[in-house]
């Protein structure tokens, strides 16, 4: 497949002679991915067309809205590293006091319909540092290895409904303040609801 072979051809014997290309084009690996860049290309007209300026203020709306509103909840810690009002990007972590973090993920997906992620995110020296005092509560259901609590990360972005929004800050709301309605178990480490 690809441009790895110049010529194919099949001889009197049945058997196949292939001339191979030299060079870069004989490593190439099956056909283009065209579907992969129509789709970058169609993306980056969307964008473009959007306008930059406005994708990035309707971002900076919805970082204050979420931040704002995990702010307002009793027990909930957002963090960051460079204060509450620096600029970020569509993404959140934050922690929730009493809350083993892999449990409230499970809760928001199993009970709302809600994806998020829990854990060090590939940054554990930082998360730690991030989380303090709160980094050596274990949990139950999912703790990380060694017992240190994890975070809850939220993504969202210019294309995010605000009843997504609004759904989000409404089930950590209700989880906070009156429970999560199921039983969670770990099983390999993680908290599944127990069923």
């Amino acid at each position: 497949g690809g441009g790895a072979s110049r010529a194919v051809s099949r001889r009197a014997d049945g058997g196949v002679d292939v001339e191979w290309h030299t060079g870069a084009a004989r490593h190439e690996a099956g056909s283009p991915n065209v579907i992969g860049a129509y789709a970058i290309a169609s993306a980056c007209k969307a964008l473009t067309e959007a306008g930059f300026d406005a994708l990035v203020a309707r971002e900076q709306q919805l970082v204050a809205w979420v931040r704002d509103g995990l702010a307002a909840i009793e027990g909930v810690r957002v963090l960051g590293l460079f204060g509450p009002e620096a600029e970020r990007v569509g993404v959140l972590s934050f922690v929730v006091s009493g809350w083993n973090s892999s449990h409230l993920a499970a809760a928001l997906s199993a009970e709302y319909g809600i994806g998020v992620r829990d854990g060090l995110f590939c940054a554990h020296p930082l998360v730690r540092t991030l989380l303090g005092a709160d980094a050596g509560a274990p949990g139950e259901c999912g703790a990380p290895e060694g017992g240190s609590l994890n975070a809850v990360r939220v993504s969202f972005g210019a294309g995010t409904p605000d009843e997504h929004v609004e759904r989000f800050l409404g089930a950590v709301r209700e989880l906070v303040e009156q429970g999560a309605r199921w039983t969670y178990r770990t099983e390999g480490g993680r908290c599944v609801p127990a069923v």
